[in-house]
Protein backbone atom coordinates (compact mmCIF):
# COMPACT_ATOMS: atom_id res chain seq x y z
CA UNK A 1 0.00 0.00 0.00
CA UNK A 2 3.14 2.45 0.83
CA UNK A 3 4.72 1.42 -2.48
CA UNK A 4 1.52 2.61 -4.62
CA UNK A 5 0.82 5.88 -2.14
CA UNK A 6 4.73 6.71 -3.24
CA UNK A 7 3.27 6.52 -6.91
CA UNK A 8 1.00 9.01 -6.30
CA UNK A 9 3.07 12.29 -6.30
CA UNK A 10 4.86 11.21 -9.94
CA UNK A 11 1.47 10.25 -11.41
CA UNK A 12 -0.29 14.28 -10.43
CA UNK A 13 3.23 15.18 -11.64
CA UNK A 14 3.52 13.59 -15.06
CA UNK A 15 -0.23 14.37 -16.20
CA UNK A 16 0.76 18.45 -15.89
CA UNK A 17 4.79 17.55 -17.61
CA UNK A 18 2.61 15.92 -20.37
CA UNK A 19 0.07 18.48 -20.62
CA UNK A 20 2.70 20.75 -20.79
CA UNK A 21 5.20 19.33 -23.41
CA UNK A 22 1.92 19.49 -25.74
CA UNK A 23 1.00 22.74 -25.13
CA UNK A 24 3.88 24.81 -24.51
CA UNK A 25 5.12 23.41 -28.07
CA UNK A 26 2.13 24.76 -29.35
CA UNK A 27 1.92 27.97 -27.19
CA UNK A 28 5.44 28.98 -27.13
CA UNK A 29 6.34 32.45 -29.19
CA UNK A 30 8.97 32.69 -32.06
CA UNK A 31 9.78 30.15 -34.63
CA UNK A 32 10.98 26.78 -34.55
CA UNK A 33 14.22 27.63 -33.10
CA UNK A 34 12.37 29.58 -30.29
CA UNK A 35 10.21 26.77 -29.48
CA UNK A 36 12.79 24.65 -29.16
CA UNK A 37 14.54 26.78 -26.97
CA UNK A 38 11.61 27.19 -25.09
CA UNK A 39 11.08 23.44 -24.50
CA UNK A 40 14.60 22.64 -23.77
CA UNK A 41 14.75 24.83 -20.65
CA UNK A 42 12.48 22.76 -18.57
CA UNK A 43 14.79 19.34 -19.02
CA UNK A 44 18.03 21.27 -18.62
CA UNK A 45 16.36 23.07 -15.83
CA UNK A 46 15.64 19.47 -14.68
CA UNK A 47 18.85 17.59 -14.70
CA UNK A 48 20.38 20.42 -12.49
CA UNK A 49 17.51 20.32 -10.13
CA UNK A 50 18.05 16.73 -9.47
CA UNK A 51 22.17 17.61 -8.60
CA UNK A 52 20.11 19.32 -5.45
CA UNK A 53 17.08 16.90 -5.58
CA UNK A 54 18.70 13.92 -4.70
CA UNK A 55 20.41 15.36 -2.01
CA UNK A 56 17.86 16.85 -0.40
CA UNK A 57 15.89 13.71 -0.24
CA UNK A 58 18.58 12.31 1.46
CA UNK A 59 19.38 14.83 4.18
CA UNK A 60 15.47 16.88 3.91
CA UNK A 61 13.87 13.90 3.81
CA UNK A 62 12.09 12.82 0.87
CA UNK A 63 8.12 14.07 1.84
CA UNK A 64 9.46 17.69 2.14
CA UNK A 65 11.88 17.47 -0.57
CA UNK A 66 8.73 16.41 -2.93
CA UNK A 67 6.20 18.52 -1.43
CA UNK A 68 8.67 21.68 -1.72
CA UNK A 69 9.05 20.69 -5.73
CA UNK A 70 5.27 20.62 -6.14
CA UNK A 71 4.95 24.20 -4.14
CA UNK A 72 7.39 26.19 -6.32
CA UNK A 73 6.08 24.11 -9.43
CA UNK A 74 2.42 25.04 -9.38
CA UNK A 75 3.15 29.00 -8.91
CA UNK A 76 5.60 28.52 -11.80
CA UNK A 77 2.59 27.31 -13.91
CA UNK A 78 0.37 29.90 -13.21
CA UNK A 79 2.57 32.63 -14.10
CA UNK A 80 3.93 30.86 -17.32
CA UNK A 81 0.19 30.62 -18.06
CA UNK A 82 -0.55 33.90 -17.45
CA UNK A 83 3.04 34.52 -19.61
CA UNK A 84 0.91 33.06 -22.76
CA UNK A 85 -1.97 35.75 -21.88
CA UNK A 86 0.31 38.95 -21.51
CA UNK A 87 3.45 38.72 -22.81
CA UNK A 88 4.34 36.10 -25.57
CA UNK A 89 7.89 36.79 -24.94
CA UNK A 90 9.98 33.42 -25.95
CA UNK A 91 12.67 34.11 -22.91
CA UNK A 92 10.27 34.79 -19.95
CA UNK A 93 8.58 31.76 -21.41
CA UNK A 94 12.00 29.44 -21.32
CA UNK A 95 12.19 31.17 -17.84
CA UNK A 96 9.53 30.06 -16.67
CA UNK A 97 9.46 27.19 -18.23
CA UNK A 98 12.51 26.17 -16.87
CA UNK A 99 11.63 26.75 -13.08
CA UNK A 100 8.93 24.21 -13.93
CA UNK A 101 11.79 21.69 -14.81
CA UNK A 102 13.51 22.89 -11.77
CA UNK A 103 11.07 21.56 -9.64
CA UNK A 104 9.80 18.70 -11.14
CA UNK A 105 12.75 16.88 -10.42
CA UNK A 106 12.27 17.37 -6.60
CA UNK A 107 9.19 15.22 -7.18
CA UNK A 108 10.70 12.69 -9.47
CA UNK A 109 13.86 11.85 -7.84
CA UNK A 110 12.15 11.67 -4.04
CA UNK A 111 8.74 9.68 -5.58
CA UNK A 112 12.05 7.40 -7.17
CA UNK A 113 13.82 7.13 -3.73
CA UNK A 114 10.61 6.01 -1.50
CA UNK A 115 9.97 3.85 -3.86
CA UNK A 116 13.35 2.11 -4.28
CA UNK A 117 13.10 2.33 -0.40
CA UNK A 118 9.61 0.32 0.13
CA UNK A 119 11.23 -2.59 -2.33
CA UNK A 120 13.31 -5.39 -2.02
CA UNK A 121 16.35 -6.83 -4.13
CA UNK A 122 13.31 -10.00 -5.16
CA UNK A 123 10.89 -7.45 -6.71
CA UNK A 124 12.53 -4.63 -7.40
CA UNK A 125 12.55 -5.17 -10.65
CA UNK A 126 8.51 -5.41 -10.79
CA UNK A 127 9.12 -2.02 -8.80
CA UNK A 128 10.88 -0.14 -10.89
CA UNK A 129 8.44 -1.37 -13.65
CA UNK A 130 5.53 -0.17 -11.66
CA UNK A 131 7.50 3.33 -11.04
CA UNK A 132 8.13 3.84 -15.14
CA UNK A 133 4.50 2.21 -15.73
CA UNK A 134 3.03 5.73 -13.96
CA UNK A 135 5.74 7.88 -14.83
CA UNK A 136 4.83 6.89 -18.34
CA UNK A 137 1.46 6.36 -18.16
CA UNK A 138 0.41 9.73 -16.67
CA UNK A 139 2.62 11.44 -19.18
CA UNK A 140 1.32 10.10 -21.89
CA UNK A 141 -2.66 10.84 -19.74
CA UNK A 142 -1.28 14.25 -19.85
CA UNK A 143 -0.38 14.62 -23.40
CA UNK A 144 -3.30 13.91 -24.08
CA UNK A 145 -5.80 15.59 -21.85
CA UNK A 146 -3.47 19.04 -23.21
CA UNK A 147 -4.05 18.38 -26.66
CA UNK A 148 -7.52 17.52 -25.64
CA UNK A 149 -7.85 20.79 -24.01
CA UNK A 150 -5.74 22.46 -27.12
CA UNK A 151 -8.40 21.16 -29.56
CA UNK A 152 -11.42 22.55 -27.37
CA UNK A 153 -9.86 25.89 -25.85
CA UNK A 154 -7.49 27.09 -28.55
CA UNK A 155 -5.24 28.97 -26.54
CA UNK A 156 -3.26 29.99 -23.06
CA UNK A 157 -6.86 29.06 -21.27
CA UNK A 158 -6.10 25.42 -21.84
CA UNK A 159 -2.85 25.98 -20.37
CA UNK A 160 -3.90 27.66 -17.30
CA UNK A 161 -6.44 24.70 -16.81
CA UNK A 162 -3.35 22.39 -16.44
CA UNK A 163 -1.51 25.07 -14.13
CA UNK A 164 -4.65 25.22 -12.07
CA UNK A 165 -5.38 21.39 -11.56
CA UNK A 166 -1.29 20.86 -10.34
CA UNK A 167 -1.94 23.43 -7.61
CA UNK A 168 -5.40 22.02 -6.38
CA UNK A 169 -3.75 18.05 -6.43
CA UNK A 170 -1.26 19.08 -4.37
CA UNK A 171 -2.28 19.20 -0.83
CA UNK A 172 -4.60 16.28 -1.91
CA UNK A 173 -2.02 13.83 -2.27
CA UNK A 174 0.44 15.21 0.11
CA UNK A 175 -1.75 14.62 3.59
CA UNK A 176 -1.37 10.95 2.42
CA UNK A 177 2.35 10.55 2.17
CA UNK A 178 4.45 9.19 5.05
CA UNK A 179 8.25 9.53 5.09
CA UNK A 180 10.01 6.19 4.11
CA UNK A 181 13.42 6.46 6.09
CA UNK A 182 15.54 8.78 8.58
CA UNK A 183 17.53 11.07 6.66
CA UNK A 184 21.03 10.92 6.01
CA UNK A 185 23.92 11.66 7.71
CA UNK A 186 24.64 16.07 6.76
CA UNK A 187 28.11 15.27 5.80
CA UNK A 188 27.15 12.87 2.62
CA UNK A 189 28.47 12.79 -0.46
CA UNK A 190 28.02 14.41 -4.22
CA UNK A 191 26.39 12.58 -6.71
CA UNK A 192 29.07 11.61 -9.08
CA UNK A 193 30.92 10.27 -5.38
CA UNK A 194 28.21 7.79 -4.76
CA UNK A 195 27.15 6.55 -8.39
CA UNK A 196 27.38 2.48 -8.80
CA UNK A 197 30.18 1.32 -11.03
CA UNK A 198 27.09 -0.01 -13.99
CA UNK A 199 25.49 3.05 -13.88
CA UNK A 200 28.77 4.50 -15.95
CA UNK A 201 28.30 2.33 -18.96
CA UNK A 202 24.32 2.43 -18.33
CA UNK A 203 24.54 6.24 -19.08
CA UNK A 204 24.39 6.61 -22.82
CA UNK A 205 21.57 4.45 -23.35
CA UNK A 206 19.57 6.15 -20.75
CA UNK A 207 20.59 9.31 -22.47
CA UNK A 208 19.57 7.76 -26.06
CA UNK A 209 16.32 7.02 -24.81
CA UNK A 210 15.44 10.40 -23.26
CA UNK A 211 17.04 12.67 -26.27
CA UNK A 212 14.72 10.53 -28.72
CA UNK A 213 11.57 11.34 -25.86
CA UNK A 214 12.87 15.09 -26.13
CA UNK A 215 12.20 14.58 -30.59
CA UNK A 216 9.01 12.80 -29.72
CA UNK A 217 7.41 15.85 -27.58
CA UNK A 218 9.26 18.17 -30.27
CA UNK A 219 7.14 16.47 -32.78
CA UNK A 220 3.59 17.89 -32.30
CA UNK A 221 5.41 21.49 -33.98
CA UNK A 222 5.70 19.86 -37.22
CA UNK A 223 3.46 16.65 -37.09
CA UNK A 224 0.64 16.62 -39.26
CA UNK A 225 -1.48 13.49 -39.64
CA UNK A 226 -4.42 16.10 -41.50
CA UNK A 227 -3.11 14.79 -44.65
CA UNK A 228 -3.31 11.18 -44.26
CA UNK A 229 -4.09 9.24 -47.73
CA UNK A 230 -7.12 7.54 -46.56
CA UNK A 231 -8.33 4.55 -45.05
CA UNK A 232 -8.83 4.44 -41.46
CA UNK A 233 -6.57 6.65 -40.51
CA UNK A 234 -7.79 9.69 -42.79
CA UNK A 235 -11.69 8.78 -41.07
CA UNK A 236 -9.77 8.75 -37.60
CA UNK A 237 -8.38 12.41 -38.58
CA UNK A 238 -11.79 13.73 -39.56
CA UNK A 239 -13.17 12.32 -36.91
CA UNK A 240 -11.42 14.22 -33.60
CA UNK A 241 -9.18 16.44 -35.26
CA UNK A 242 -5.53 17.01 -35.73
CA UNK A 243 -4.88 17.54 -32.09
CA UNK A 244 -6.37 14.72 -30.86
CA UNK A 245 -4.88 12.21 -32.76
CA UNK A 246 -1.23 13.62 -32.19
CA UNK A 247 -2.31 13.23 -28.64
CA UNK A 248 -3.55 9.71 -29.37
CA UNK A 249 -0.38 8.63 -31.18
CA UNK A 250 1.68 10.23 -28.19
CA UNK A 251 -0.61 7.92 -25.19
CA UNK A 252 -0.69 4.73 -27.59
CA UNK A 253 3.26 5.18 -27.65
CA UNK A 254 3.84 5.84 -24.13
CA UNK A 255 1.24 2.99 -22.90
CA UNK A 256 3.05 0.51 -24.88
CA UNK A 257 6.23 1.53 -22.84
CA UNK A 258 4.25 1.64 -19.73
CA UNK A 259 2.48 -2.04 -20.31
CA UNK A 260 6.17 -3.38 -21.13
CA UNK A 261 7.71 -1.93 -17.84
CA UNK A 262 5.08 -3.62 -15.83
CA UNK A 263 5.95 -6.67 -17.49
CA UNK A 264 9.71 -6.78 -18.78
CA UNK A 265 10.39 -5.42 -14.66
CA UNK A 266 8.74 -9.04 -13.24
CA UNK A 267 11.44 -10.40 -15.99
CA UNK A 268 14.40 -8.63 -14.87
CA UNK A 269 13.08 -10.83 -11.21
CA UNK A 270 12.94 -13.89 -12.69
CA UNK A 271 15.39 -14.12 -16.08
CA UNK A 272 17.78 -11.25 -14.59
CA UNK A 273 18.24 -7.47 -15.09
CA UNK A 274 21.36 -8.00 -17.79
CA UNK A 275 19.49 -10.07 -20.38
CA UNK A 276 16.52 -8.29 -19.68
CA UNK A 277 18.32 -5.02 -20.56
CA UNK A 278 19.75 -6.52 -23.33
CA UNK A 279 16.51 -7.36 -24.95
CA UNK A 280 15.32 -3.58 -24.83
CA UNK A 281 18.78 -2.82 -26.28
CA UNK A 282 18.01 -4.80 -29.66
CA UNK A 283 14.41 -4.11 -29.63
CA UNK A 284 15.16 -0.65 -29.31
CA UNK A 285 17.16 -0.26 -32.43
CA UNK A 286 14.94 -2.46 -34.79
CA UNK A 287 12.43 -0.21 -33.49
CA UNK A 288 13.88 2.52 -35.07
CA UNK A 289 15.03 1.01 -38.18
CA UNK A 290 11.33 0.24 -38.75
CA UNK A 291 10.27 3.34 -37.83
CA UNK A 292 12.50 5.38 -40.48
CA UNK A 293 11.47 2.70 -43.12
CA UNK A 294 8.27 3.00 -42.98
CA UNK A 295 8.12 7.05 -43.32
CA UNK A 296 10.31 6.37 -46.08
CA UNK A 297 8.23 4.53 -47.39
CA UNK A 298 5.53 7.09 -47.64
CA UNK A 299 3.18 5.95 -44.61
CA UNK A 300 1.09 7.90 -42.76
CA UNK A 301 2.55 8.58 -39.09
CA UNK A 302 -0.42 6.63 -37.53
CA UNK A 303 0.22 3.47 -39.58
CA UNK A 304 4.33 3.70 -38.87
CA UNK A 305 3.87 4.06 -35.07
CA UNK A 306 1.10 1.16 -35.28
CA UNK A 307 3.51 -0.81 -37.26
CA UNK A 308 5.75 -0.12 -34.91
CA UNK A 309 4.42 -1.11 -31.56
CA UNK A 310 5.88 -4.84 -30.82
CA UNK A 311 9.26 -3.75 -31.01
CA UNK A 312 8.53 -0.42 -28.99
CA UNK A 313 6.91 -2.94 -27.00
CA UNK A 314 10.68 -4.89 -26.49
CA UNK A 315 12.17 -1.55 -25.81
CA UNK A 316 10.32 -0.72 -22.95
CA UNK A 317 12.92 -4.16 -20.99
CA UNK A 318 15.64 -0.89 -20.92
CA UNK A 319 14.05 1.30 -18.26
CA UNK A 320 13.25 -0.86 -15.17
CA UNK A 321 16.32 -3.11 -15.66
CA UNK A 322 18.40 -0.26 -15.35
CA UNK A 323 16.71 1.38 -12.50
CA UNK A 324 16.55 -2.18 -10.50
CA UNK A 325 20.72 -2.73 -11.90
CA UNK A 326 21.81 1.02 -10.54
CA UNK A 327 18.90 0.17 -6.89
CA UNK A 328 20.61 -3.13 -5.96
CA UNK A 329 23.99 -1.39 -5.58
CA UNK A 330 22.89 1.41 -4.01
CA UNK A 331 23.58 3.01 -0.81
CA UNK A 332 20.51 3.18 1.32
CA UNK A 333 22.11 6.15 3.01
CA UNK A 334 22.66 7.89 -0.30
CA UNK A 335 20.00 6.39 -2.22
CA UNK A 336 17.75 9.28 -3.16
CA UNK A 337 21.14 11.23 -4.40
CA UNK A 338 21.98 8.26 -6.76
CA UNK A 339 18.64 8.45 -7.92
CA UNK A 340 18.99 11.72 -8.97
CA UNK A 341 20.90 10.60 -12.09
CA UNK A 342 17.42 9.21 -13.39
CA UNK A 343 16.82 12.97 -13.24
CA UNK A 344 19.83 14.07 -14.57
CA UNK A 345 20.30 11.88 -17.63
CA UNK A 346 16.50 12.33 -18.70
CA UNK A 347 16.79 16.11 -18.47
CA UNK A 348 20.17 16.29 -20.42
CA UNK A 349 18.61 13.97 -22.82
CA UNK A 350 15.13 15.43 -23.43
CA UNK A 351 16.78 19.31 -23.35
CA UNK A 352 19.35 17.81 -26.15
CA UNK A 353 16.10 16.13 -28.05
CA UNK A 354 13.98 19.59 -28.09
CA UNK A 355 16.98 21.38 -29.69
CA UNK A 356 17.97 18.67 -32.09
CA UNK A 357 14.39 18.86 -33.10
CA UNK A 358 14.19 22.67 -33.52
CA UNK A 359 17.59 22.37 -35.95
CA UNK A 360 16.25 19.05 -37.74
CA UNK A 361 12.56 20.85 -38.61
CA UNK A 362 14.52 24.54 -39.40
CA UNK A 363 17.03 22.51 -41.51
CA UNK A 364 14.45 20.59 -43.15
CA UNK A 365 11.35 21.81 -43.25
CA UNK A 366 9.70 19.63 -46.00
CA UNK A 367 10.39 16.34 -44.58
CA UNK A 368 10.90 17.41 -40.98
CA UNK A 369 9.45 14.27 -39.61
CA UNK A 370 11.65 12.17 -41.39
CA UNK A 371 14.41 14.20 -40.28
CA UNK A 372 13.27 13.46 -36.81
CA UNK A 373 12.97 9.98 -37.02
CA UNK A 374 17.03 9.65 -39.15
CA UNK A 375 18.04 11.91 -35.82
CA UNK A 376 16.60 9.09 -33.80
CA UNK A 377 18.27 6.54 -34.77
CA UNK A 378 20.94 8.09 -35.35
CA UNK A 379 21.59 9.20 -31.79
CA UNK A 380 20.44 5.36 -31.03
CA UNK A 381 22.72 4.09 -32.62
CA UNK A 382 25.98 6.12 -31.46
CA UNK A 383 25.41 5.72 -27.94
CA UNK A 384 24.60 2.17 -28.21
CA UNK A 385 28.01 1.71 -29.50
CA UNK A 386 29.38 4.03 -26.77
CA UNK A 387 27.64 1.78 -24.22
CA UNK A 388 29.35 -1.16 -25.50
CA UNK A 389 33.04 0.77 -26.26
CA UNK A 390 32.84 1.77 -22.35
CA UNK A 391 32.44 -2.10 -21.37
CA UNK A 392 35.08 -3.15 -23.47
CA UNK A 393 37.60 -0.53 -22.60
CA UNK A 394 37.01 -0.34 -18.78
CA UNK A 395 36.04 -3.88 -18.22
CA UNK A 396 33.13 -2.94 -17.08
CA UNK A 397 30.73 -5.75 -16.19
CA UNK A 398 27.02 -5.61 -15.66
CA UNK A 399 25.74 -8.52 -13.08
CA UNK A 400 22.96 -9.24 -11.21
CA UNK A 401 22.73 -8.63 -7.69
CA UNK A 402 19.69 -10.12 -7.47
CA UNK A 403 18.82 -13.89 -6.89
CA UNK A 404 16.15 -14.87 -9.22
CA UNK A 405 13.00 -15.60 -8.05
CA UNK A 406 10.89 -18.63 -7.87
CA UNK A 407 8.63 -19.31 -10.62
Amino acid sequence: MRLTASYTPIFVARIGSGASAFLVAKLASGGELEAGVVLAAYPFLEALGALIAGRWADTLGRKKTLVLGYIVRSVAMILLALTFYAWKTPWLEALLNGVIGFTTAFILTASLAMATDLTEVRNRGVGMGGFEFVNLGSYGVGYFVGSALYAALHGPAAYLAVALFTAVATPLFAAFLSETRPVAPAEGRFLLSVLPPSAVALLPVWFALTTIIGLGIFAPRVLQVGNAGGGLAQHIVESLGESLVVGLLFIGALAVLGAGAIFFGRLADRWGRVKTFRLGLVGGLLALVVLNAALYLGLDPVEAVALTGPLLFLTSAIGPSILALIGDEANIMYRGTVMGIYSVVMGLGIGVGNLLGGFVASAYRHVALNGLAAAALGVYAVMTALHVALLRTYGIYLRDAAPQVAR
